[in-house]
């Protein structure tokens, strides 16, 4: 009996602050929803119903890095005076918009310098202590080069470090989407308001449209069988951006896709960066693609016509 194959998902939230333990249940419960209606649409004949459920087909693994960097910016806060005493400070508007202040610069600035900053290191730990269990988890599922799945979903600061993250673990590999410590082999990557495109402004003063085009390269890779990056981002969003205008992102095939984030009060404005989680299209696309590509794994039938599918999927993404 032929064994069935999972699709291993790593999620990556953005400025800790707020991030708890089930800060992703509402969007895998909406991812799962709209895999099983997509797989459902596919009429895969050649496979067992139970293990076409997402419940079952899909395995999750939402990383929580906030307590790296949550602790030490609530010592700066008492260190300066600032804090005030419970429970004033919970009224306390001043106090409020200070740490959240603190919380979204504060994990900026202490995560970036690159690898050899140890909060940037000890983030990355968090992140590998999730590739781990996933690896370990889809052991029996690997193909015959010894690797399994991986999708990769990063929210706001997340998508950056969960760039950063693929790319050290897969820059020395055999393949550039391979993360060998892990036997796990990048299929997708999404990302949820993503600010990327900001650092093309790094070590490039006084540049001009031409120069900030080009002044990223080598971004990470995807699987070339049918792997996707797909950059989701609402237009109302201050934060994020698209990817496709810088050409290293657009020859990576990198699709950017607007989407309404957030409800009638906030899908219209700035608020907007905090909808992703809770979106029906944000949860769509991630749903269909994942069953496209599990389809492909446990189908030999619907296998046949995966390319086909897979041009077909990208072709409704760049429509918009």
């Amino acid at each position: 009996m032929a064994t069935i194959r999972a699709m291993n998902i790593l999620i990556v939230h953005g400025v800790g602050w707020q991030a708890g333990k089930n800060y992703a249940r509402q969007l895998q419960t909406s991812i799962c929803e709209e895999f099983d209606r997509a797989v459902g649409r596919l009429r895969l004949r050649d496979v067992n119903r139970r293990d076409a459920q997402a419940k079952h087909a899909l395995r999750f693994v939402p990383v929580n890095w906030a307590s790296v960097t949550q602790k030490p910016e609530d010592a700066l806060i008492d260190l300066m005076g600032l804090g005030g005493r419970w429970p004033v400070r919970r009224f306390n508007l001043t106090y409020q918009a200070r740490r959240q202040m603190v919380s979204l610069l504060g994990d900026m600035v202490a995560y970036g310098s690159g690898p050899y900053n140890k909060v940037y290191k000890a983030i990355h730990g968090c992140l590998d202590d999730g590739a781990t269990a996933l690896g370990d988890a889809s052991a029996h599922e690997r193909d015959e080069a010894g690797y399994a799945p991986l999708t990769v979903i990063g929210y706001s600061l997340g998508s950056v470090i969960a760039s950063d993250y693929v790319w050290d673990r897969t820059r020395h590999a055999v393949r550039p989407y391979y993360l060998t410590e892990h036997h796990l082999s990048l299929k997708n990557i999404f990302t949820l308001g993503s600010p990327l495109a900001i650092y093309s402004l790094r070590g490039n003063p006084g540049a001009d449209e031409h120069t900030l085009a080009e002044s990223l390269d080598s971004p990470i890779q995807v699987d070339p069988d049918g792997g996707i990056w797909v950059n989701i981002h609402d237009p109302h969003d201050p934060i994020a951006f698209p990817l496709q205008p810088i050409r290293a992102y657009d020859r990576a095939g990198v699709i950017d896709c607007p989407v309404r984030a957030g409800n009638w009060l906030t899908a219209w404005n700035p608020a907007s960066h905090v909808g992703y989680w809770r979106s029906p299209e944000v949860a769509q696309v991630i749903g269909r693609k994942l069953a496209l590509d599990w389809a492909s794994l446990n189908s030999a039938k619907f296998a046949a016509r995966y390319e086909e599918a897979i041009e077909h999927f990208r072709k409704e993404l760049k429509k918009g």
